[in-house]
């Protein structure tokens, strides 16, 4: 008795395990219903139905998902939630797919591409791609069509592009799984076994957790079995098998029972085989999935055929045969083809009236924005003390910053005139030098006439070596102090640099405290200024020439740096830099500098928002024998374009940025031309006065 006991504690305490995954997503539900009683926005309203559905849905009561995802679609109409909208149509484009709804599974995944592009969630459309690629592979397999099969690979590798892109490689392991499972569908079980070995070295590298190997376990161990291989893939799904039992993943137990009730049925271990096929009956009868339940009773009934029980395998045949046929069906492949073309003709009638319905959803969110809006005046009162707090210290770093810039200047005053005092005092032993060398030549007319005296040219060889002893001196102390002098210059420089780097950092803190997008946006246009005159004192002080600039490296680094900062590659993005003269002197070099910043600036922040291919082109050109002598500069971009009336009208208050081009190009005594034609060209002349002064 007291044994009988011992066996049936731990039957129950098996029986608690195996239950508490399913009680947890149940107290989840149940919490989530509980959120639904409170106030809150339609928003998050329809993300709180989706959670509840999507919960549903990963226990399999297909039914009740789509009875929470009803009320969903409400709240996001209501609200043009277009992600919200994607959402609902994505999800229950699974759930369809599950059902064996293949018509209606490809209109919502359809529909939830739209919706998803609209509010450019790219990661959400590639998730749309991977379940259209499951739904063509399902449909491929029911059906025996190999050009489903093939399309299903092709929306599979339309995932996989997107999430190499975006990086997202714990969607990119579900992609390579599923095209694994295609590949086994067309009969290239080699690469099926490539794309499960991928999707495990992914999943290493990120450190996943048990979940994300359960389904790559069990497609290893059917790749193994279809290639005869019955050990090894029964070690593979017994690994599956103990992730799913404390998952209490219904579906996915269904795919591990089936796949080693075959595997043992090879092995000719009939037993076993009926054990966990029978373990694959009981709970696929539960799921309502249409698809996995056919292949299932087409498992039973081969393995009681070959066990030689030919009335439960003509059983289970009539059921397979059932189901298949409301899948085979001819009329849903043509309804199919026709959702295709109808859903193509549809997204190029979205198409011409995207604009309208832009406008009108931007007056609707005007509108709501109004209505919250008077809803937090309460809310902003309260906050009035800390944002005034707030001010004060961004008065209080607009004040540091504005001392060191203070200091910055006091020290290169300084430097300058301590260069100016010792340019002076090199002047002084200039002419001292060529003093000297006049004495020199008086002594040499005199040695020549008084070569007959020997006492005389004696006391005037003592004299000329003393002489050349002083100027020999005098020499040593003019190079030591010319190499001081380049010394100077370059410290000069050099603490110009790093003062322009704490007035960069000081900008990049003042960025970091603050929380509106248009303050932030400013001070970073203020880091890159100070950036462009920061690159000119580096290379100043770098170079020997303390006073010329190689214009040509200049231009390139500070194009290859904003293009890196605003993220485009270099195999993505056409850039030219065709720079005629190669020095400059400083003082044209950083006028220039800061126009060619704000040119190129405003190129990559507004033309290349819609360019496959960008396209930047800078050009130096110098004419000196010319009409019109000087430095021409042009900057040109492949964007859209900008009104030449909206550059030059003078009743609108200009940018800061055009405000400097144009005080810049006084300052260069240069003349300012724009022209908008396949894009934008910006042309600036500075005569060959104004550079040679």
């Amino acid at each position: 008795m007291k044994r009988h006991l011992g066996v049936l504690g731990c039957l129950l305490a098996l029986i608690l395990i195996i239950n508490y995954p399913a009680q947890a997503q149940r107290r989840l539900i149940d919490s989530l219903k509980t959120t639904l009683r409170q106030k809150m926005p339609d928003t998050a309203r329809a993300a709180t139905y989706y959670d509840i559905a999507n919960t549903f849905y990963k226990q399999s009561q297909l039914d009740s998902a789509l009875y929470y995802l009803k009320p969903m679609l409400s709240h996001c109409q209501r609200t043009h939630y277009l992600a919200g909208l994607g959402d609902y149509n994505l999800l229950t484009s699974v759930v369809r797919l599950h059902q064996g709804l293949f018509e209606e599974s490809i209109l919502c995944a359809q529909a939830a591409i739209n919706y998803f592009t609209r509010c450019h969630k790219l990661g959400s459309v590639a998730k749309v791609y991977h379940n259209l690629g499951l739904l063509y592979k399902t449909m491929g397999e029911d059906q025996k069509v190999r050009a489903h099969l093939e399309k299903g690979r092709s929306y599979m590798f339309q995932a996989i592009s997107i999430n190499q892109a975006l990086k997202a490689n714990r969607f990119l392991a579900e992609n390579y799984v599923n095209l694994g499972i295609i590949y086994e569908d067309l009969g290239e079980f080699e690469r099926g076994k490539d794309c499960f070995f991928k999707a495990l070295v992914i999943n290493d590298a990120i450190h996943a957790k048990p979940e994300a190997y359960r389904v790559i376990y069990n497609d290893l161990g059917k790749n193994y079995t279809v290639q005869g291989q019955y050990d090894q893939a029964i070690v593979y799904l017994n690994k599956a098998l103990a992730i799913n039992l404390d998952l209490n993943r219904t579906t996915s137990l269904v795919h591990n029972y089936r796949n080693l009730s075959t595997a043992y049925l090879a092995l000719k271990k009939p037993e076993q085989a009926i054990k966990y096929g029978e373990k694959a009956i009981a709970l696929v009868e539960t799921s309502k999935d249409a698809p996995l339940t056919r292949s299932v009773y087409k498992m039973m009934s081969q393995m009681y055929a070959s066990t030689g029980k030919y009335d439960k395998a003509y059983y289970y045949s009539v059921q397979q045969k059932r189901i298949e046929d409301s899948l085979m069906n001819l009329d849903k492949t043509r309804t199919i083809a026709r959702l295709e073309g109808q859903y193509t003709l549809k997204k190029a009638n979205e198409l011409a009236t995207i604009q309208a319905n832009l406008a009108l959803a931007k007056a609707r969110e005007i509108a709501r924005i109004e209505s919250i809006k008077e809803k937090e005046i309460a809310a902003i009162q309260a906050e009035k003390s800390r944002r005034i707090e707030q001010i004060r210290a961004a008065a209080d770093i607009e004040k540091t910053r504005a001392i060191a810039e203070v200091q910055a200047k006091y020290e290169t005053q300084k430097r300058i005139n301590q260069i100016s005092i010792l340019d002076q005092q090199s002047q002084q032993q200039t002419r001292k030098v060529q003093y000297m060398a006049g004495i020199l030549g008086l002594l040499g007319l005199l040695l020549s006439i008084l070569v007959g005296l020997y006492w005389a040219l004696r006391r005037a060889n003592r004299r000329l070596s003393a002489q050349n002893e002083i100027i020999t001196s005098n020499s040593k102390q003019l190079v030591s102090q010319s190499d001081q002098l380049r010394t100077l210059m370059k410290e000069l420089h050099h603490r110009v640099k790093n003062n322009l780097a704490i007035v960069s950092s000081l900008l990049t803190l003042q960025a970091n405290g603050l929380t509106d997008e248009k303050a932030i946006q400013a001070l970073r246009k203020g880091q890159q200024r100070v950036q462009a005159m920061s690159l000119i004192h580096q290379r100043l002080y770098q170079t020997d020439k303390v006073t010329i600039v190689n214009i040509r490296e200049y231009l390139t680094d500070l194009a290859e740096s904003l293009m890196q900062a605003y993220g485009y590659e270099p195999a993505t993005f056409d850039l030219q830099v065709d720079v005629a003269l190669e020095e400059l002197d400083v003082d044209v070099a950083m006028p220039l500098g800061l126009i060619v910043n704000e040119l190129i600036t405003n190129s990559f922040k507004y033309a290349f928002a819609h360019q496959e291919r960008p396209f930047l082109r800078i050009k130096l050109d110098y004419a000196d024998g010319s009409s019109h002598p000087g430095i021409t500069l042009e900057v040109q971009d492949n964007g859209p374009g900008i009104k030449t009336t909206d550059w030059h009208t003078s009743g609108n208050r200009a940018s800061f940025g055009r405000r400097l081009v144009t005080s810049l190009t006084e300052q260069l005594e240069g003349q300012f031309e724009l022209y908008s034609n396949n894009g934008t060209l910006c042309r600036l002349h500075i005569p060959q006065t104004r550079v040679a002064a």
